[in-house]
Parts: C-alpha cells; structure tokens; sequence
C-alpha cells in the first residue's frame, strides 16, 4: 500500500501558508489606513497649494506669502514622510508575499510528485491486478469489505491531493498577480516621491527669494509669528497632557450647536478661526459653554486671568477676566458663571468690556469655527 505521510505533510503546509495569507490580510489592513493618511496629507497639501497660488495673484503682504510657502514646505514634508512609510510597509508586505509565493511553488511541487508517484503505483496495481488479489486473498466477508474501504480511501485521498494541486496552482497564479501589482504600486510611490522632493526643493528656493524680498520690519513680523506660533503648539502639547483621560463633558464635539455665549448678549468679533472677542458691559458674567473641568488658570501682569475648561480632549479657553469664580480641578456645569469680563483700554484711552474665548481641540491641528458652536 502506498504510503501518504508526504501527502498529510503537504496540506499541512498549505494550512500554514493559507494562515501566513491571513497575517497578509491583516498587514493590508494597516497599510490601508496608511493610504488615507497619505490621502489626508496630500489634501492638506493641495490645499495650500491653492492658496499660494491665490496670493501670487494678489498684491498681498509679503510676509503672507512667505509664511505660506513655509506651511506648504511643512505640508509637503509631511506629506513625503507619510508616503516613504507607506512606499516601507508596500515593501515589506511585497516581500512577504514574495516568501509565501516561494514556499507555495514549493509545496505545490512536492504534493505534484507525491500525486505522480500516487498515479504510478495505481497504475501498476491495476496491471498487475494487485487490487483483485489484495480483495480475494481475504479470510472472511468482513474482511473483504474492510479492505475494499481501504481500496476506496485511497482513491479518494488521491482525487483530494488532485483537487488541492489545482487549488494551490489557482493561488499561486493569483499571488503572483497580486506581487506584480504590489511592484507596480511600489515603482508608482517611487516616482510620486521623486517629485514631490523635487517640488520641495523648488518651494525652498522660491520661499529663499520671497524672504530675500522682506524689509527688516516684515522679517521681525515674520520671526514673531513663528513664535506665536511655537507658544501655542507649546500650550497645545500642555493642553494635551491636562486632558488625557478626561471623562468630563466628552460628549461636546467640533458638530456641537446651539450653545450660550460665554457673555450673554455680547456682540462678537472673530479674531481667527478658532477664536473671537466678546464685548459687554462692566460687571457682566462669563459663563462655561459646557460641562467640564478646570484645568488651568492663569493670571497676566495686567491681572486679568485665563480660565481653561476641558470638555474631554476639547478645551474651552476665557481670557481677560477681572475676577474668578472657580478653581483649577473644579468640575462645572454648562452656563455655570466662572468669572467675571475684564476692562480694558485702547491707545485713546478708552474703556471698555470684553473678553476673548477660544476652542482648541488637542487631538487635531485643524482649527474649529468657534462661531458655529453658539445660537445664531
């Protein structure tokens, strides 16, 4: 009788291939989602791009232009970081599949030589009748029928190692499919990343020229900004660590509408996105937006203070309040009064209430329209 240990060895191997398949899948699944953030970069991208492209065409400030051009250099150098990740992981997983399509080709030789060596001794069992003798050299009925089972066992143990060749050459024709595209894909990421260092270098050059155009006085505008803007990425990362973990008023979101102002009927001045002032009258409440903590207060040397308020990783920012009524680590309930607006004087010498209020979501870079937040 034949023996087909080789064989139960090779399903056994095409088991662990089809489970290394699934550690593919897997990997995929993770590259996928590096491919949306390639996407999102490439948007962002895209976006200034535009921009720039509009203040080339105006008679804009200098110093816009080339802070521009400094925030696309920024993007495209994200966007060039992300995709050389995305171009590694394509790598990585087209050498696994290249180690699985070896170890298949493999696996698909060896069960080919047991299903030809099978067919041989079927073949010389059936010429020399060794299956009628096998049958009739029998003791009894039971016997004969015991050996018969084994007869047909073994027929179909060959017609099963028949059916996984063809499954196994099915897979490999499509592994080797899926490798060439992977390749393609990898040749694709390649030239995309060629250019768009190219493009970089190009925006480093125009960017050169346009600060070579500043006046002393835009360049300190410029150097000003840059550190406004490092403060406040510098806060952010602070802001970041006092809300992690926090439970507190999570439900509020960038889609939250239908909010009091901070001063109730205050008359708004947008500053910038994510932040607007809000003039009163002398005395006037100011009031939390929403459920949340106190998770900062600080007070200037004008002695007007900022009331940080967390509501999960959303913060709700109050500056220029004459008084406080709350205390870091208090938790505080929507409309509860915090404070009180501060006073302050313009270069004429005139008085007047306001406060400025800000939202700052610690988990994105992208800047929430505060204005959409409240009742129009």
């Amino acid at each position: 009788m034949l023996q087909y240990s080789k064989f139960i060895l090779s399903l056994l191997v095409a088991v662990a291939l089809m489970l290394c398949a699934g550690e593919a899948s897997a990997q995929r699944v993770t590259v996928a989602q590096q491919k949306q953030r390639v996407e999102q970069c490439r948007r962002d991208l895209k976006r200034v791009e535009q921009q720039v492209k509009e203040l080339k065409k105006q008679k804009g400030s200098a110093t816009e232009r080339v802070e521009k051009l400094t925030e696309q250099m920024n993007l495209r150098t994200s966007y060039i970081a992300e995709t050389e990740r995305k171009r590694d992981m394509l790598d990585v997983e087209a050498k696994q599949l290249n180690r699985q399509i070896d170890s298949l080709a493999e696996a698909l030789e060896n069960n080919k030589k047991i299903y030809a060596e099978a067919v041989r001794v079927a073949h010389r069992n059936y010429k020399s009748s060794n299956e009628t003798t096998y049958l009739f050299s029998s003791t009894s009925v039971s016997e004969a029928a015991h050996r018969m089972v084994n007869i047909r066992h073994v027929a179909e143990q060959r017609a099963e190692l028949a059916e996984s060749i063809r499954e196994q050459g099915s897979m490999l024709v499509a592994m080797r499919e899926e490798l060439d595209g992977r390749r393609a894909e990898l040749d694709s990421v390649g030239m995309s990343l060629e250019a768009e260092k190219r493009d970089l270098e190009r925006d480093r050059e125009q960017a050169k020229r346009e600060y070579e155009k500043l006046s002393d006085e835009e360049r300190k505008a410029l150097a000003e900004q840059k550190r406004q803007k490092e403060e406040l990425e510098k806060a952010t990362k602070e802001l970041r660590k006092l809300t992690e973990n926090n439970k507190v008023g999570k439900s509020f979101s960038s889609s939250t509408k239908a909010l009091n102002l901070p001063v109730a009927g205050g008359k708004t001045h947008k500053m910038q996105t994510n932040m607007v002032k809000i003039s009163g009258k002398k005395g006037d409440a100011v009031r939390s937006i929403y459920e949340g903590k106190v998770v900062r207060i600080v007070t200037d040397n004008t002695n007007h203070s900022t009331v940080m308020i967390a509501h999960g990783h959303y913060v709700s920012v109050y500056t220029h309040l004459s008084q406080i009524e709350v205390s870091e680590g208090d938790v505080v309930k929507r409309n509860e009064q915090i404070g009180v607006i501060g006073i302050g004087v313009d270069h004429n010498g005139t008085m007047s209430a306001y406060m400025q209020f800000m939202i700052i979501n610690t988990k994105s870079s992208t800047p929430m329209n505060v204005m959409d937040c409240f009742k129009k």
